[in-house]
């Protein structure tokens, strides 16, 4: 702790030789504490498949929770198909970055799962990836971080949405 402190405090000298340096120094030291991301404050998640779902088979559902920009960034740019084939890979790769949780549902069934899944951690994202048989991105960011969400797995894609309350 006191090594660090001696760093920050010769960061902080250096960059007070020049008026506008000092401020930068402290800007970045300012954003070196800032716990980054939104808090997850969701009550639960609702997975309601419908009759004909995934061209009636059983759809497998990742619930992907991302700590920090860069693994966004990365994983925002996977399709379902790459998602699901390189998901252990990348959990081991970026262990702090990024965490899931998976489910596969049944056409006609409806799944309901505790926010206690899900944890409440801060988090600068969440995207959703159904492992669908037909073509396309299968991927949906949620950016609600508070409520209840509702997941509607249809027959050949997915939506996301705030569940109203009862």
């Amino acid at each position: 702790m006191m090594k660090f402190l001696k760093i920050c405090l010769i960061g902080i000298a250096l960059g007070s030789l020049s008026a506008c340096g000092a401020l930068g120094v402290l800007n970045s030291v300012g954003d070196f504490f800032t716990v980054k991301g939104s808090r997850l404050d969701w009550k639960g998640v609702t997975v309601v498949a419908s009759e004909g779902a995934n061209l009636n088979t059983p759809v497998a559902l990742d619930v992907v929770l991302l700590r920090d920009d860069a693994t966004l960034g990365m994983v925002s740019a996977l399709s379902a198909s790459k998602w699901f084939s390189s998901r252990a890979d990348l959990a081991k790769t970026f262990p702090e970055g990024l965490s899931y949780q998976s489910v596969e549902i049944a056409p006609s069934q409806t799944l309901k799962l505790p926010a206690s899944a899900f944890g409440a951690s801060r988090l600068v994202g969440v995207i959703l990836f159904a492992d669908y048989l037909t073509p396309g991105e299968h991927r949906v960011r949620v950016d609600q971080m508070q409520g209840d969400i509702l997941v509607q797995l249809g027959a050949r894609s997915f939506s996301v949405s705030a569940q109203k309350s009862e």
